[in-house]
């Protein structure tokens, strides 16, 4: 059984949006009662305006709520003096925000700022914990580079390092991933998934690289115009749950893929011979022009001859007899086919 204080938040009854107290409130979502355990990576997502960084800065006491509680290690935030919760959670904004004219391991000691005396000097151990954390991101070699001179990822990576620096059993990123090219995300998210498992630190990120979260998170919240559902990435997978995120446009979820396809009006059927990878990119080809395989079809036909040196695909109808050396000559002339 899982007790209160597994849980590193608690969201009770939480109203988030604009203006508290103000008489002209804008609410963002419906009331959220949510947790998130200690040790989990989470993942925020939904579509653009839904109030994802407004509910990760209200975690984060950046910004006020509406109504309800949001407790931090069974303590209300409010309780929290500000250099406490310093102490608590550290927060990465979206985007490479830095000070230009700093070192990689300047900007990563302004994490030990909870920690430091009154004058802000660095002692022994902190010097060895801003080293360890440039470390445990990779940027060992970096250390005394200007971060102006970085990549987009790198700084990124930086800015992981400064909230590895300050310490805090939560860690909130908001978009890290934004502006980042595919490997970079990939290792991005990676690297929060190491942390989370090696060094016990709880994780909630936002992004709209789904298709990576839902590989290396725990727990997944969507964010809907209804509110927010919660769960395992595979079972929100297989309950249809991510069919909400875009409830409004024609996007649908493919459990077996893990991935989001949009429909495609049926032009041909066709029967198809083949197996394994290549049958799967073959299909995927033919599907995007809207020929799709049917196991009832005789003719046409498309053919997959494998070889290990020249594999080949034949296409057959009643006067027709074609073959092709790649997918890419065969869709060519499918399209041909279609223009009839």
């Amino acid at each position: 059984m899982i007790s209160a204080g597994d849980n590193i938040v608690k969201l009770e009854s939480l109203l988030i949006g604009y203006n508290p107290g103000k008489g002209s409130e804008k609410l963002l979502m419906k009331p959220l009662d949510l947790s998130v355990r200690r040790g989990e990576m989470l993942a925020l997502l939904g579509s653009n305006g839904i109030g994802k960084s407004t509910l990760l800065r209200t975690i984060a006491g950046l910004q006020d709520k509406i109504r309800g509680e949001v407790y931090l290690a069974g303590r209300r935030l409010e309780s929290y003096s500000k250099s406490e919760l310093a102490r608590k959670i550290s927060f990465v904004f979206a985007g490479t925000r830095s000070a230009y004219n700093m070192s990689v391991y300047e900007v990563v000691s302004l994490g030990r700022f909870p920690h430091t005396n009154w004058l802000g000097r660095l002692g022994v151990d902190d010097r060895k914990i801003v080293e360890r954390s440039i470390y445990n991101v990779g940027l060992e070699k970096y250390s005394g580079t200007n971060i102006g001179e970085l990549s987009d990822g790198e700084k990124q990576r930086t800015m992981i390092a400064r909230a590895l620096a300050q310490d805090t059993e939560l860690i909130i990123l908001d978009e890290p991933t934004a502006f980042l090219d595919l490997p970079n995300r990939y290792d991005l998210v990676s690297l929060l998934r190491k942390l989370s498992v090696e060094r016990n630190k709880s994780v909630i990120f936002s992004s709209h690289d789904i298709h990576i979260a839902i590989r290396e998170v725990d727990v997944a919240w969507i964010a809907t115009e209804e509110g927010i559902i919660s769960g395992g990435p595979e079972d929100l997978a297989l309950d249809g749950s991510f069919n909400k995120l875009f409830a409004s446009s024609d996007l649908s979820f493919e459990p077996d893929e893990g991935v989001f396809t949009r429909p495609v009006h049926t032009r041909m059927t066709i029967k198809l011979e083949g197996s394994g990878l290549l049958r799967y990119w073959t299909e995927r080809a033919l599907n995007r022009l809207g020929i799709k395989a049917r196991p009832d079809a005789v003719s046409p036909s498309v053919t997959i001859i494998p070889d290990k040196d020249h594999t080949s695909w034949l296409y057959e109808s009643a006067i027709v007899r074609k073959q092709f050396t790649d997918i890419y000559s065969l869709v060519l002339y499918m399209k041909e086919v279609l223009k009839g």
